[in-house]
């Protein structure tokens, strides 16, 4: 009798345990923050669990607004805080069941990322509970399922390419920003390095204000964890950055991961039969409800959705012809699994288990380690299909033939390991350039599965060009390399322009007369942008012309052009352009191309920039040009006499440059703008001094670093 009243009692207090050790306040005890000179959160957990509270609550500590933001977006709310304009999105969320489907996956995970799900969830109430001032919008109580509609509807925004502005008539500006934007990913090996080591770059280009902008930290834990990179606010930790012994970046690729399914309704009785093989299939229709804020008041509407085993109907073509869509492994388990995986491993090996897991339905990777390897893949997850179909197009939902066949194994994806060119790079173009020598072969892939094929990017062009060239690079030159502002377009246009400049004096000599001294201060440059560079402005005014971006000056501004005089022209034009806004076409660059701060912006298209207000210069220069030193600007606004200036929103967003020393990694970093998104903070703007003088701050990863550089050390709710 006493040895079960024993037994009972031990059940009784190792429950008490299990149960105070999910507590917040014991979470809390178990974590403690460190927040370095640029106000960098360094978190330093018992577990791993005690870690992602942590970093939930540090995040809302620097970008609540936005951290909330994020989750009304991916919980399918977003009509409920913008009306009309989130509509869209939270149709295909919930097309998709993707809160369903969250809440059944969480209880299918493994204990373990469970507790990751628990611990995040209770990091945002804590944080609520402890900050009784800040008034949350829509989400006062975080659930552990919303991890799971985050990751998944993050990436199907991703996979389906889908842009959402606040108007119809701020959508086009959206839709080029969207299109405009992308990154770069660089890793050079010990041949080309002073110390025989391999360097990273990890350069995402994402906007700046709203959904898709990025925070930096660095966690640890008892349970193996020690590493430091970027992440979207509302991740329960860095997705990509390093460890003691590697790291990677990501470049946002296209492989074929998806298709459309032109699927027939026509049963004589049933309307929700259609046709597959000789015979039918059962659709499922459900209503829904979807909240929507309609002039000031909360306006429910319902709509009903039609799914198919291929998965939901997102358009009619006709009264009998429906599209369905189907992603591949959107549902299957979570990249949590992945990503602790990739970022507690130790070599090379380990690490491309991870990644091989194919959690992870997209992105280009970049790799390199302490052991002197550099890697690229091209990762994807990439159904096996019939080849005799064309995938670029919705095929026949009745025919068999269009089922999958599994997926492509990641030893089935292009990659490349230590090439003897010494680099590897993507700049979101094909993979079979990534460098000189030792590229994968296009025709050793099916062709359905690279998407992007034939796109190499000028930004690739221009990285290769660079890497090719870099030789015994000391850690401060790499740095050097990655701020570079070389643009390829002009570098490897002008020339040819100069050649049939002289034919255009020949046949056209009052035109040539016009356009020489703007083509002879282009023709006397280095191709480099600079905050003095009055050829830089006339170069990026004159490629928008050419392009149809940019310049909102509608009489000014011409279709694409083709016609070679039309070309010439358009120079001319640029010169026009710059001279009406800024009273001369020779204007430095960065006296117009400017860093400025707001907070708690929906997006780039809702800050109001305003020239009399501070700024900063910068000297970033749109993509398309050919650049390593990326940004986008938002255009002039001649209607407005304080928005001559254009402001940075898009591109450089996190920069990482990292050494891989056997012992001791070397890093450097910047975080768009500065680490807090409270104008009240120092570390509101800060770091966007560096950006305009081309600087990366230290990154500090090894602990007696970080309690060197420790400005404030803190338990969450009991800041000291």
């Amino acid at each position: 009798m006493n040895r079960v009243l024993g037994a009972m009692l031990i059940f009784v207090l190792v429950g008490l345990v299990s149960a105070e050790a999910a507590s917040p306040r014991t979470l809390a005890r178990q974590v403690t923050i460190h927040r370095d000179e640029w106000g960098v959160p360094h978190i330093d957990g018992k577990t791993d669990a005690s870690a992602v509270f942590a970093v939930a609550y540090a995040q809302c500590e620097d970008y609540f607004w936005q951290v909330e933001e994020t989750y009304i977006y991916c919980l399918g709310r977003y009509a409920e805080v913008y009306g009309e304009s989130g509509l869209d999105s939270d149709m295909l969320h919930r097309a998709f069941k993707i809160n369903e489907r969250a809440k059944e996956g969480y209880e299918a995970l493994p204990k373990s990322l469970r507790e990751i799900c628990d611990a995040y969830a209770a990091g945002y109430n804590y944080y609520l509970k402890t900050h009784p001032d800040v008034k949350p919008r829509l989400i006062t109580k975080f659930e552990p399922h919303y991890m799971l509609s985050f990751e998944r509807f993050v990436l199907l925004n991703w996979l389906t390419g889908r842009a959402h502005a606040p108007t119809k008539e701020l959508k086009p500006m959206l839709l080029e920003l969207q299109a405009a934007t992308g990154s770069n990913a660089w890793a050079v090996g010990p041949s080309k390095t002073v110390n025989g080591s391999a360097m990273l770059f990890i350069n995402p280009h994402q906007p700046w204000y709203g959904i898709g902008s990025f925070t930096e930290m660095h966690v640890r834990s008892g349970e193996g964890w020690n590493f430091t990179g970027s992440t979207f606010p509302g991740g329960p930790f860095p997705s990509m950055g390093h460890n003691e012994y590697l790291g990677w970046a990501h470049t946002v690729n296209a492989p074929d991961v998806g298709d459309v399914y032109r699927v027939t309704f026509d049963h004589p009785t049933d309307r929700l039969k259609y046709r597959y093989a000789d015979g039918w299939k059962d659709a499922t229709e459900w209503k829904d409800t979807i909240s929507v804020l309609v002039g000031g008041a909360i306006e429910n509407r319902v709509f009903t959705f039609r799914e198919t085993h291929y998965g939901p109907v997102l358009a009619k073509e006709d009264n009998t012809h429906y599209l369905a869509v189907k992603i591949a492994r959107l549902f299957d388990g979570s990249r949590l699994e992945q990503g602790v995986a990739m970022t507690k491993s130790k070599n090379f090996s380990e690490w491309k288990a991870a990644i091989g897991m194919l959690n992870l339905q997209m992105f280009n990777t970049v790799y390199a380690d302490v052991e002197g390897n550099i890697f690229y893949v091209y990762n994807g997850t990439v159904p096996r299909r019939d080849t005799s179909f064309d995938w670029t197009k919705p095929v026949d939902g009745s025919d068999p033939r269009t089922e999958w066949n599994g997926l492509h194994p990641f030893a089935e994806l292009p990659q490349v390991l230590n090439p003897l060119s010494g680099y590897v790079q993507n700049c979101n173009s094909t993979p079979f350039t990534t460098t000189d020598d030792g590229n994968p072969s296009l025709e050793d892939f099916p062709s359905y599965m690279v998407e992007e094929k034939y796109d190499d990017k000028r930004r690739a062009k221009v990285s290769r060009y660079l890497l090719r060239a870099a030789d015994d690079l000391t850690f401060e030159q790499w740095e050097d390399l990655c701020y570079d502002t070389t643009l390829y377009w002009p570098m490897t246009e002008l020339p040819r322009y100069a050649e049939a400049f002289a034919d255009l004096e020949k046949r056209k000599p009052e035109l040539a007369a016009k356009i020489k001294p703007y083509l002879d201060h282009l023709l006397d440059w280095d191709y480099k942008s600079t905050a003095e560079s009055t050829q830089t402005s006339l170069c990026v005014a004159w490629y928008e012309m050419l392009y149809g971006r940019g310049y909102p000056v509608e009489t000014l501004k011409p279709e694409f052009i083709v016609d070679p005089d039309k070309r010439f022209e358009a120079l001319g034009q640029a010169a026009a352009i710059l001279t009406a806004l800024y009273g001369s076409w020779k204007v430095p660059y960065g006296d117009v191309n400017r860093l400025q701060r707001f907070p708690d912006q929906r997006g780039p298209e809702t800050v109001p920039f305003d020239d009399t207000m501070p700024s900063l210069p910068q000297v970033g220069v749109p993509g398309p040009l050919g650049v390593a030193f990326t940004v986008y600007h938002t255009p002039p606004d001649p209607s407005k006499p304080n928005r001559m200036k254009q402001y940075a929103v898009v591109g450089a967003s996190y920069m990482g440059v990292f050494e891989f020393n056997k012992g001791r990694v070397n890093g450097g970093s910047y975080l768009h703008y500065g680490q807090s998104g409270d104008p009240s903070s120092p570390h509101f703007f800060d770091q966007a001094t560096l950006f305009s003088q081309k600087k990366f701050k230290p990154a500090w990863f090894y602990w007696d670093d970080v309690t060197a550089h420790t400005v404030e050390k803190y338990h969450p709710g009991r800041k000291k």
